[in-house]
């Protein structure tokens, strides 16, 4: 008996088909597999028709589908996989560095959601919304139990309509409720730009999107008018994003016709990118990275690595030398938005390196550093230090960094030039012992530079602005004043 095929995932297939047909596979390769291809389809509609009708739980089609889906491609390799109608939105957000809400950064605390840090100049910033607010309803609905995404996607909405949301906030005895318009909420690649000192500028690029290329030379440009002679590029904690981003922005540091990076794969072949635009920064140029240093900031790192013109400072990069094809599969009726996102390709730095991880058969596992080749290694290695017991994760799962910041800020003022010194710790250890949390002052004081820095980034959130924050850390940043360090050296 033949078997049907559930219609929507008739369409799932069908557009899965085309695309990978269309662009990306040779079509001999298609059929000389026909046969096979048709026989494992087969085999796949028999064990999803057993088992939606006889497992022992009740399950939904649509969600054995997009698990399947999902095996499949998880197969292939980490960065591979299918985007449901949430990982789409999230995914768009990412590249295009916009959505429509409130502007809040949530999270859970004490498994509430809670206000992270509110961003500046939105409407929820604007309302009066404040880091350490507990959001007990989204219009009129308890928030308890909800994750932090569920959360989320209640918040947003089209731009114009409002959504009411009551918090409880410390210090505050009553409940504050905000009745907030939605509005067109924009993330700047370019968390920070900023002189250092007089001849040193610092950037600090967060994301690779659609804008980011024009938003960093217009940083830069400032920079330079304003007497920059040397420029120190953070990509700490930057995963990427798009690829032409990262080309882009290397061509602000390359002359016309060096390559960038190249790329390789099945069935896009072999690609060169080369900078074209002839003028580029001249001066001196620091690159941080960390292992949180992924994707597009690795083809930008390694590219102004192999050509000499930048010193990379810091720890071994993430390793992601692979590019990703977003293939849009489209609306599916009563399911939402599917896409694919699909390993297409492998990059190469200019010298010829690719770093990524996942060609290594070990990279699951720890073993010595120097022996391993994926990522990029910095030419001046600071590793962050290590963190001595439990104390520092006790801590933070405890909420206490966020909660000693909620009673702190009450009472008083955190300046340009704040860093919790002694007297900050000592306050932190008695409100310690007034949560009856247990700890020990030699864990306490072999862990104080992280917990210093933990304290610090809980209370410079709520009342400063991104490049405010990073203008009070740099001072206290180990990397930047090696980089620092490094120009004053040079010259």
């Amino acid at each position: 008996m033949k078997k049907m095929l559930p219609t929507w995932l008739s369409i799932v297939l069908a557009a899965g088909l085309l695309v990978t047909g269309g662009l990306m596979i040779l079509p001999s390769a298609i059929a000389d597999d026909t046969v096979s291809t048709s026989s494992s389809l087969e085999l796949f509609l028999d064990v999803f028709s057993r088992t939606s009708t006889t497992y022992v739980d009740s399950v939904e089609s649509q969600a054995l589908i997009e698990a399947a889906l999902q095996g499949m491609l998880e197969s292939l390799d980490p960065n591979s996989m299918l985007l449901n109608p949430e990982d789409y939105e999230n995914l768009t957000i990412q590249i295009t560095g916009s959505f429509e809400g409130v502007g809040i950064a949530v999270g859970l605390r004490d498994d509430w959601l809670t206000v992270i840090s509110p961003i500046e100049g939105t409407p929820a910033y604007r309302a009066g919304m404040k880091a350490g607010d507990r959001i007990v309803e989204i219009n009129g609905e308890s928030t308890f139990g909800l994750s932090t995404n569920e959360g989320v996607m209640q918040i947003r909405g089209p731009g114009g309509s409002t959504v009411d949301l009551t918090v409880v906030r410390p210090g505050v005895t009553d409940s504050l409720t905000f009745c907030i318009e939605r509005d067109v909420i924009d993330f700047p690649s370019v968390s920070a730009a900023f002189k250092l000192d007089d001849e040193t500028g610092y950037i600090r690029l967060s994301r690779f999107g659609e804008e980011t290329a024009e938003e960093f030379e217009e940083q830069l440009d400032s920079l330079v008018s304003e007497g920059a002679l040397r420029i120190i590029l953070d990509l700490r904690g930057n995963a990427g994003g798009l690829f032409s981003a990262a080309v882009d922005i290397a061509d602000l540091f390359l002359p016309a016709g060096a390559l960038v990076v190249s790329t390789n794969g099945y069935s896009m072949g072999e690609n060169r990118y080369l900078a074209t635009s002839g003028e580029f920064f001249e001066g001196e140029v620091a690159v941080l990275v960390d292992g949180g240093s992924a994707s597009s900031s690795e083809i930008l790192a390694g590219a102004l690595q192999d050509h000499g013109v930048a010193t990379l400072i810091g720890s071994r990069t993430f390793g992601k030398g692979s590019v990703q094809t977003l293939m849009d599969l489209g609306e599916f009726p009563n399911i939402g938005h599917y896409a694919v996102k699909l390993t297409t390709a492998r990059y190469f730095t200019p010298d010829g390196r690719c770093i990524d991880r996942t060609l290594e058969d070990d990279f699951y596992e720890s073993a010595d550093d120097s022996l391993q080749d994926w990522g990029i290694l910095p030419d001046l290695t600071i590793e962050s230090p290590e963190l001595s017991g439990d104390i520092a994760v006790e801590l933070l799962a405890g909420s206490m960094f966020f909660k000693f910041a909620n009673q702190y800020i009450l009472d008083h003022e955190i300046g340009l030039d704040f860093w919790p010194d002694s007297i900050v710790m000592t306050e932190f250890q008695l409100y310690l012992d007034e949560q009856e949390f247990e700890w020990d002052i030699a864990e306490f004081q072999a862990n104080i530079y992280y917990i210093e820095k933990a304290v610090f980034s809980e209370l410079a959130v709520r009342n400063r602005s991104g490049e405010e924050y990073h203008r009070m850390m740099a001072p206290h940043d180990e990397t930047i004043q090696r980089a620092l360090e490094l120009f004053s050296e040079t010259n």
